[in-house]
């Protein structure tokens, strides 16, 4: 039955089971004929160790067996009443639960403060351990190691401090922390302190410079911390301070030749670059830019002939006279013998072309290396813009360009950047750049120009002249793209497709009119003659189109034969026992020297148009009907004492001296033909005797002689 109520009482079978032989116990001491007080007490302190020492336990088991326990002595007869027998069990059994519940809780506040004491003990031997660890590390560090208070005086520095600063005595007493603080860093690094000390940054790092007590400056690398105390608070703060000074001077050595040339120790055109950027940042004051770009006439032959130790000497020297000159404007050597110049808010371009007048006359007397007097000259050009007007790429290029037009007309000279001009270049580049494809869209025709017989007025070759009829530009005559296509390379396509379509057509009148056609004369560029395999493509266009070689006559540059005159020469002796004609054209602008002249396998000689409108009166009135090609009269007076008629008749009569058939170029009026039939020249060429026309409109004119 009291089982029964413990169920009820703590809900729980395991109770049930942990208070039953307590029970069975309780009931034997009611039931003794006098209660033991020693085992009442002993049961309180099962029932403590039976774990029911909740806040209630002992209140809810007295009042169960007050409740309950009387019904036990229902059928047993005692002296006593059941109600002392019970008063007194409960006293003495809570009497027995709080002894056993008050050394419980003694025995667990004793392990309690062992395990504190223990902690404690612990702690304090890692607290230990910590310290010597940091005063190890802090001593034998091999960086400079510094204890800072918030006031910002040093409190404690490691040995290696003292080595970094070449300090043998300890420090008397807290120093300021920028008593050694180069003065150029001091500011910034009181910023950081601060940052640390009141708690708004944690850490801080860079570059530092110190002073040493000698005067030398090292350059460190600080990393500090901020120590907070147990209130997480500032307490102090850590520096660790690394000598980076070599490191410094090796970056700045790397720097210097990153952006100077190694040779004149003069900037270099990365340092040119970079200044020109920061000229054009947001950040720059600076409105105009000028720039000066510089090139050596003829240093390369300097170079070849007295080899490439005189002519490191000379651009020392050079770059030495341009320092000097510039005054305080930047100088860079921006390539082998290139220089320029940058000048920041020029007042005027009157203002740069002074300057550069000043640099190249700086550079006349002649420079003496070794035992070499060297004299030389150098090629200007001149850029100028404001810094919204343009960018550093485009002053550059604007520069480059002035400097090659200096070039472009003879050296020893400056030019000034024009933009108009420029455009113009621009659309010339493009064209060239474009041939290839126009090529290929058959934007290019030919037109002939007829070759006459000067004594039978007979038509009897035709010089073909490439047109380009451009989609945007309209008819171009070859001045306006032959000569770039010949530096980009682009005439090497080009004129294989002229060779090609001017022996098409030279069959084709061969077919139709078979003896009586003429033959048809093609330009060779210099760029095509150097090609390896030209030979075999004039061989393989003669194969394929049926050609008689002897229908075909080539023309060569006095300029491309002296490029490899050997070369030349051989390539021109397979042409000729092929049966092809050679002619020399433009003869008389170059060296034109006999000796090689004489060498050479060809079969004519056209003299340059320069001479020939020499011969053409100043005071002559022409009346002539176009149409006719020249069939009517004209007054005229034959300049026979001119100086261009004495070496016009002098090339004639050396031209036949070496057997060459002689062609005048540029005959435009009766009196240079009668003057040149008079001198013996076999064929003359030129607006007199007929333009330029497209095949189908030369027909009429391959059947009737024209004007003599």
């Amino acid at each position: 039955m009291l089982g029964e109520a413990c169920y009820l009482a703590w809900g729980t079978h395991e109770a049930v089971a942990a208070l039953t032989p307590l029970t069975t116990e309780l009931v034997e001491l009611l039931g003794a004929d006098q209660l033991d007080p020693v085992p009442a007490r002993r049961l309180g302190a099962q029932l403590a160790e039976a774990f029911f020492r909740g806040p209630n336990a002992l209140q809810v088991s007295l009042r169960l067996i007050r409740t309950r326990a009387p019904e036990l002595f229902e059928v047993r007869d005692a002296g006593e009443q059941p109600g002392e027998r019970i008063g007194e069990l409960i006293g003495e059994l809570a009497a027995g639960y709080a002894d056993a519940l008050r050394e419980r809780t003694q025995l667990e506040q004793e392990s309690l403060l062992g395990a504190v004491l223990q902690t404690r003990r612990e702690a304090e031997a890692a607290l230990r351990d910590s310290e010597q660890r940091f005063r190890a590390i802090f001593t034998e560090a091999g960086v400079g190691i510094a204890l800072i208070g918030l006031d910002g005086h040093v409190v404690d520095v490691n040995p290696a401090m003292y080595r970094l600063f070449n300090v043998t005595e300890s420090m008397a007493g807290p120093r300021p922390l920028t008593d050694h603080v180069h003065p150029e860093d001091a500011t910034a690094m009181i910023g950081d302190f601060r940052e640390l000390t009141t708690g708004r940054r944690d850490n801080m790092h860079g570059e530092v410079r110190f002073v040493r007590l000698d005067g030398t400056v090292i350059w460190t690398y600080v990393t500090a911390s901020l120590v907070r105390d147990q209130a997480g608070l500032p307490d102090y703060v850590i520096g660790v301070v690394e000598d980076v000074t070599e490191r410094h001077q090796l970056r700045s050595r790397l720097r210097h030749q990153t952006y100077h040339d190694q040779l004149t120790r003069l900037p270099n055109r990365a340092l040119m670059n970079e200044q020109l950027r920061w000229a054009f940042s947001p950040d720059s004051a600076v409105a105009r830019v000028g720039l000066l770009h510089l090139d050596l006439d003829g240093f390369r032959s300097i170079n070849d002939s007295l080899g490439h130790q005189v002519g490191d000497q000379l651009l020392l020297a050079v770059a030495g006279r341009l320092q000097l000159l510039a005054g305080g404007h930047l100088v860079t050597r921006t390539g082998g013998d290139e220089f320029a110049i940058l000048v920041t808010d020029p007042s005027s371009v009157a203002y740069l072309s002074d300057l550069a007048g000043h640099l190249l006359a700086g550079l006349v007397p002649p420079f003496v290396i070794g035992s070499q007097r060297l004299s030389l000259t150098a090629s200007l050009g001149i850029a100028e813009n404001t810094v919204t007007s343009t960018w550093p790429g485009e002053l550059q290029r604007a520069a480059d360009a002035a400097r090659s037009w200096a070039k472009g007309a003879g050296g020893g000279r400056w030019a000034v950047f024009d933009a108009e001009r420029d455009a113009g270049e621009t659309t010339r580049f493009a064209l060239a750049a474009s041939v290839p494809g126009a090529v290929d869209r058959d934007e290019f025709h030919l037109f002939y120009q007829p070759l006459v017989d000067m004594s039978s007025g007979n038509l009897t070759g035709v010089e073909a002249l490439v047109r380009w009829r451009h989609p945007e530009h309209g008819l171009l005559g070859p001045a306006r793209f032959i000569e770039l296509a010949e530096r980009n390379g682009a005439i090497v396509p080009l004129g294989r497709w002229v060779l090609t379509e001017a022996c098409r057509q030279a069959r084709r009148w061969a077919d139709e009119l078979g003896r009586c056609a003429p033959y048809v004369s093609v330009n060779v560029a210099p760029r095509q003659l150097a090609e390896p395999g030209w030979l075999s493509e004039v061989s393989t266009v003669l194969s394929d189109t049926g050609l008689d070689p002897g229908q075909l006559q080539l023309e060569i540059t006095e300029r491309a034969v002296l490029v490899d005159e050997t070369a030349a020469s051989d390539t021109l002796r397979t042409l000729r026992e092929m049966g092809v004609r050679l002619a020399i054209d433009d003869f008389g602008t170059g060296y034109s020297s006999l000796s090689y002249l004489r060498r050479l396998p060809v079969h004519a000689l056209k003299i340059d148009g320069s001479f020939i409108r020499g011969l053409r009166e100043s005071g002559s009135e022409l009346d002539w009907d176009p149409a006719e090609l020249g069939a009517g009269p004209e007054r005229v007076v034959d300049p026979v004492d001119t100086p261009d008629s004495k070496i016009v008749a002098a090339l004639i009569s050396m031209a036949h001296a070496l057997d060459l058939v002689v062609t005048a170029e540029w005959v435009e009026t009766a009196a240079q033909a009668r003057r040149l039939r008079a001198l013996g020249c076999d064929i003359g060429q030129g607006h007199w005797y007929g333009d330029p026309v497209p095949a189908s409109q030369l027909a009429p004119l391959l059947r009737r002689p024209l004007a003599g």
